[in-house]
């Protein structure tokens, strides 16, 4: 009878020492020691519970992403730290993490609210402008981008895509004066090269400005006679214009072109509606 009771307090005393942790004291200690231990997963199971208890816990929520971090669950480990973010602005170390993660899971806005906290608490703001210029690009806030851009190019007037970035974006903010500025300063310190006359041209068109772009794509074709967007933006600009013996130069263009960039561009569409407005039936 004495063995029977020693074997259940035997028993009940290696179930006590099995017990998982329950409450959040027990669930945060059990997540803290296991994270300590880089026991990353082991450290999740124990802090989400916890943080199922304890939703608002400042430690407990920068644990639970970093454990998620330490094994590149990325996705996981934003929404924590997120979540950390709102509850507790400005937090440094946790934006440090954010402004890498962030670009990580494609959360650009995040990335651009981190970059602001790195700044405010003590980054220099320089540092950031290339950045801050790109991802402000990729969520198509030109104005921004493009207040940026500017900044780059007046450190680095050296950098010709800089010169293409700012005047493409001042597209965007319906500046096309500006554009043909900035193009026309880069032509001036870089000399002819293509990708700028080929910008020129299209400004020059957007702008009405027919004849000179024209006149810059002829250019640029008589500088290099296999040049295919020389070729097609000639086309264009030449069949944009009320006078029918360019419209027949634009038709021959797009014909030359036609075995070569029908597929891409759905040249024949162009090439009928040339046809029908020169009346000319094959």
């Amino acid at each position: 009878m004495r063995r029977f009771m020693f074997a259940i307090l035997l028993v009940g005393f290696l179930g006590g020492c099995s017990k998982e942790p329950q409450t959040v004291d027990e669930l945060s200690r059990a997540g803290e020691e296991a994270f300590d231990n880089h026991e990353y997963a082991k450290a999740r199971k124990y802090l989400t519970k916890a943080v199922a208890q304890k939703p608002s816990d400042r430690h407990l929520l920068y644990l639970l992403g970093i454990s998620y971090q330490r094994d590149f669950l990325y996705d996981s480990a934003f929404h924590y730290l997120k979540r950390f973010d709102l509850l507790f602005p400005d937090d440094r170390e946790v934006n440090l993490r954010l402004y890498e993660i962030a670009k990580t899971v494609r959360e650009w806005k995040s990335a651009i609210k981190a970059i602001q906290v790195l700044v405010k608490t003590g980054d220099s703001a320089e540092q950031y402008h290339a950045e801050l210029a790109d991802l402000n690009l990729k969520i198509e806030n030109y104005k921004v981008a493009y207040y940026f851009y500017r900044k780059l190019l007046e450190a680095d007037p050296n950098n010709p895509n800089y010169y293409l970035l700012v005047a493409n974006l001042a597209t965007q903010l319906d500046s096309l004066d500006i554009s043909l500025a900035v193009v026309d300063s880069a032509l001036e310190r870089f000399g002819d090269r293509d990708e700028f006359l080929v910008n020129k041209g299209l400004y020059l068109a957007a702008m009405k400005r027919y004849e000179e772009s024209e006149a810059t794509f002829r250019y640029l074709l008589a500088k290099d006679s296999s040049s295919l967007p020389a070729m097609l933006n000639l086309a264009h600009t030449l069949a944009t214009q009320d006078d029918r013996a360019k419209k027949r130069e634009a038709l021959q263009l797009y014909l030359q072109l036609r075995p070569v960039a029908d597929e891409v561009l759905r040249l024949d569409s162009i090439i009928a509606a040339l046809r029908e407005k020169l009346n000319i039936k094959n």
